[in-house]
Order: C-alpha cells, then sequence, then structure tokens
C-alpha cells in the first residue's frame, strides 16, 4: 500500500491528531482528486460525515484502500487482491505516540493565498519542531474539515518525517484545527524555497456519498498482525 511519501507522513498526524481531538466540523462530502509524487499518480479520496475512504493504484499496478472512521477512530487497510484487510486502533496509536513524547510543530503563516481545483487555500509553512528550519509548505483550504488521510502503521519516520508531530499547543496549529484543515497542496521546501509538490488537488466534486462506499465486503478476511509487530 503506497503510504509512504514523507509530505503525508507530516500531514497524516496532524490530521489525525485534529479528528481525535477537537470538536466535530461541517466536513466536505464528496471526492477530491489528487496528483501525487513526481509521477504526478492519481489517488482519489472520499469522504462523509467521519468517514474517508482513499484509493491509489501503485506503480506497480497493485491496487488498495485505506479507510478511516473517525467516530470509531480505526484506519483499515483493504487489499482488493487478497481480499484481505487489516484494521488499526487511532487512539491507541495516538496514545503510544504520546508515551514517545509528542514534538511541538511550528507552523508560519506565509499570508498568501491561492487557488486549487477552484478553492481558496492560505498557504503556510511548516517545521517539525521548534527551531528547526521548515521542510513543508501547505496550502490549506478552511470550511471543508478535516483532511484525513492513513500513513502506513508498519512504516518507520526519520527525522522531519512527522511522525513526533501533531501537538496541539501551538495556537497556529490550534487554529487551523477551528477552522479547518484541509490542505489542497503539499510541497517540498528547501532552503527557504519550494523545491517540488508532493501531492496537489486537480478537482473537488461535492456530491452525495453512500455508506456502502466504506463498507468492508463480507468475504473478505481480517489479517491479524504477529505479536510485536506495527503498533499494538
Amino acid at each position: 500500500m503506497p503510504m509512504k511519501l514523507a509530505a503525508i507522513r507530516v500531514v497524516a498526524p496532524l490530521a489525525l491528531t485534529a479528528l481525535c481531538s477537537m470538536p466535530a466540523l461541517a466536513q466536505f462530502e464528496g471526492t477530491v482528486t489528487w496528483a501525487v509524487g513526481k509521477k504526478q499518480t492519481p489517488m482519489t479520496q472520499t469522504y462523509k460525515g467521519s468517514m474517508v475512504r482513499t484509493d491509489m493504484t501503485s506503480p506497480r499496478g497493485g491496487s488498495g484502500a485505506m479507510i478511516i472512521d473517525g467516530n470509531a477512530k480505526t484506519m483499515t487497510m483493504v487489499m482488493s487482491e487478497q481480499k484481505m484487510f487489516m484494521r488499526w486502533d487511532l487512539a491507541r496509536m495516538g496514545e503510544r505516540a504520546r508515551e514517545q513524547g509528542n514534538k511541538t510543530p511550528q507552523i508560519t503563516n506565509m499570508n498568501k493565498t491561492e487557488t486549487i481545483a477552484g478553492k481558496s487555500c492560505d498557504v503556510y509553512r511548516y517545521a517539525p519542531d521548534t527551531g528547526k528550519p521548515n521542510n513543508m509548505e501547505l496550502c490549506v483550504a478552511k470550511g471543508m474539515g478535516t483532511f484525513m488521510m492513513g500513513r502506513n502503521p508498519m512504516g518507520r519516520g526519520g527525522e522531519g518525517e512527522g511522525d513526533d508531530a501533531g501537538e496541539l499547543s501551538n495556537p497556529e496549529v490550534a487554529k487551523l484545527y477551528k477552522e479547518g484543515f484541509f490542505p489542497l497542496r503539499i510541497s517540498k521546501v528547501k532552503n527557504d524555497s519550494v523545491v517540488s509538490t508532493s501531492m496537489i488537488a486537480t478537482k473537488l466534486e461535492p456530491k452525495s456519498v453512500d455508506a456502502s462506499v466504506f463498507a468492508i465486503p463480507s468475504d473478505y478476511q481480517e489479517m491479524k498482525m504477529p505479536a510485536g509487530m506495527g503498533p499494538q
């Protein structure tokens, strides 16, 4: 399941912290189409209430989906070819992250706006920890609720990849969550300049979504992780 982009790994902990910690926001309902990575690989997210399904095809031709249930606080990886799924407890993952000691990210408002996929968004720079250089630029839309992206629970991030980010003590972060946190562009920054765009929204399609989109087919089997592997 190709959920290993560094930019996604930065935003995912921030979004999941908002999901688990903040009051419910009016959430965008419909689909968002993204272009991801250097090859601009298409990725589709479907939103409804506290649910989001992310569908992506790997460069090798495989496909899969990640389903986040905000109410149940679960994340489910769906492996269509194998007719299997794996499920993680987001609340437990958050507890483990806090036990390991979260750092406070630095979010800087650049006082600039852009229009992406027909929607206005505000530009922010992101640093993984106070006092460290910015390594990401986000263009964040308000009024769409909370962006939700599952990161690979089996992954292990390095410095600056966001595994230890997500504290709400930063007033700018808390403000973003309060007004909605939905980045439409996520770019990499080096020496204070944008050097590449890791993902960008190409189409927003507000529409009614049937709840069956988020259901696991009845003939799929759950795969259990062996003891000691992955988040417990």
